[in-house]
């Protein structure tokens, strides 16, 4: 998708600026059919919202299920790239903190379930992942993923971080839980923004050019390899200031321009403060001054989006694609809000155009340092894949995930958009693996670097894969390996069991089975070369040497 679709869809707690999306005008779009409601804000200090979720196999889970313990409320996705990055993070924090007092709980709201089981198997997530509808998101008003809610055993937040949260800093926050107490963050790069956006006297020119002093800054913290900054506090404290700078420049408009921006800076704040039910109110007050007006309706797809409201998003969406029937952004937008409601045929040809249009842009486009029309197509190209995995389409989805892959080898390995070459690998296993675990009728494998805590009595010369089968539930599957070498052992562990070189079972009901697949070497440095495992009926998956 483009750079801006990107920073909409995902993470936008990375940059405090820039996070809204392209998009067109609506004219004359019907009123929603109930008054908007702004989410909430689930405030430290507060109570946590009630909520109902199921884990990927049907299992319900509820918030009064976890009374009595401190509880990590993780939300994240498997399409976004910091949840991604996070997650070993989290691994390791569950492994330190979980006990019978500390709980850990991840919520999708936006997958199906088969492509969160690949992802939990194939990372090897230890804790429990549980699928919800958007309403689990507006009731904690979640805007941006990942965010991460502790909530004290009384059901009381007692901290809120949005972005990747590191283990030490979620030890904190689990400890100011424990206690009953409310956490936060700040650190001196917080402390210069609270200073930065804290005026001595209110004048417009200067909120305006704090603010580009506060934007400017945070791009430069958002850099760094860990967010020193609370992007809540911070979003908090610049819609206020925008909102009062907006009123002011309200007040003083004597134009239709001047009243038009004045009104699209209130949408800004109201955004700011996750307000988004009060933005659309300022948007429509602004299209009601200029109706045609494309930057509006960005901020509208923006706030509907934010809402988790999809058919209002679908509606701007298609309006904007019959505006401009030539930006990919539009037709991108219409297939996410197709997406999200899980209307997933009738997103096919809306990306399709998308794809289409990006393809032609990265064909006229110079690569440049970072690559960006090149890694427009193939992160475009994951989300069309998926949407046939969701369909039960293979054919399709391998089609889409090569061309992933084919525009993913144009990214500069120097540049800005480096990391999505080896997400797009890591997706297309992902998809193909959910594929067969929503619609094969075979056994299918999939083997990825270990990257669990390793068996109790392991050896550091040992090489060591996560092996994940999937099939249906009931069917007797036989591994074997080939190409092992002399005097090596290849090992199926599970359990603190291991069987060597083969390994049989029946497939248990949720249809997916993971083993640490060891290939332990005669002596410490050698190489195993290419080994590869299978089963009759199966693909067979490789190692690929070492």
């Amino acid at each position: 998708m483009s750079r801006t679709i990107y920073t909409l869809r995902c993470a936008a707690a990375l940059a405090l600026a820039g996070c809204s999306a392209a998009a067109g005008s609506t004219v004359g779009a019907a009123p929603s059919a109930q008054p908007l409601e702004n989410a909430a804000a689930t405030a430290v200090g507060t109570a946590a919202p009630a909520f109902e979720a199921r884990t990927p196999d049907g299992a319900a889970v509820t918030l009064d299920g976890f009374r009595g313990k401190t509880l990590v409320l993780n939300f994240w996705a498997t399409w976004c790239p910091p949840c991604r990055a996070e997650t070993p993070d989290l691994i390791r924090a569950f492994g330190k903190l979980a006990s019978d007092k500390v709980a850990f709980l991840a919520i999708d709201t936006t997958e199906t379930a088969p492509i969160v089981k690949t992802f939990v198997a194939l990372k090897g997530v230890p804790y429990p992942v549980a699928l919800a509808g958007p309403q689990t998101y507006n009731a904690y008003g979640i805007a941006y993923i990942p965010t991460t809610v502790v909530i004290d055993p009384n059901g009381v937040v007692r901290a809120r971080w949005t972005g990747g949260i590191t283990p030490d800093q979620l030890t904190a926050y689990v400890a100011s839980a424990r206690a009953g107490k409310n956490a936060e963050f700040l650190t001196p790069e917080q402390r210069k923004i609270d200073a930065l956006l804290t005026l001595p006297t209110f004048s417009v020119a200067l909120a305006q050019s704090r603010l580009a002093a506060v934007n400017a800054y945070v791009d430069r913290l958002n850099q760094q390899a860990s967010l020193r900054y609370d992007t809540t506090r911070t979003q908090a404290e610049t819609g206020a200031l925008e909102l009062q700078a907006a009123r002011a420049l309200l007040a003083a408009a004597k134009t239709k321009q001047a009243r038009v921006d004045a009104y699209e800076q209130e949408a800004q704040g109201y955004g700011d403060l996750n307000r988004y039910a009060d933005a659309v109110g300022a948007h429509e007050r602004a299209r009601a001054l200029d109706p045609k007006n494309p930057k509006i309706l960005t901020g509208l797809t923006h706030a509907y989006y934010r809402l988790h409201d999809y058919e209002s998003m679908e509606r701007e969406a298609a309006a904007w694609t019959r505006l401009a029937p030539k930006d990919a952004d539009a037709w991108d937008q219409l297939g996410l809000a197709y997406q999200r409601q899980q209307l997933f045929a009738q997103a096919v040809p809306a990306y399709q155009h998308a794809l289409d249009l990006l393809v032609a842009d990265a064909k006229n486009a110079p690569v440049g340092k970072d690559g960006d029309a090149v890694a427009s197509v193939a992160d475009e190209s994951l989300d069309f894949a998926n949407l046939y995995v969701a369909l039960g389409d293979s054919a399709k989805a391998q089609l889409a995930f090569n061309q992933a892959r084919a525009y993913a080898a144009l990214i500069p390995s120097r540049g800005a958009n480096a990391a999505l070459k080896e997400r797009v690998d890591e997706r297309t296993l992902e998809g193909l693996e959910a594929a067969s675990l929503a619609h094969g009728s075979g056994t299918h494998l999939a083997l990825t670097p270990w990257t669990g805590p390793n068996l109790p009595g392991s050896v550091t010369s040992t090489y060591r894969y996560r092996l994940v089968a999937v099939a249906p539930a009931g069917t007797a599957v036989n591994l074997e390996t080939k190409g092992l070498q002399p005097n090596w052992i290849a090992s199926f562990c599970q359990d603190r069991l291991c069987s060597p070189n083969k390994v049989s079972f029946t497939m248990p009901p949720e249809g997916v089975k993971t083993y640490e697949f060891q290939l332990v070497p005669p002596s410490a440095g050698a190489s195993p070369g290419s080994v590869s495992v299978g089963a009759p009926g199966a693909n067979w998956v490789s190692t690929g040497g070492r």
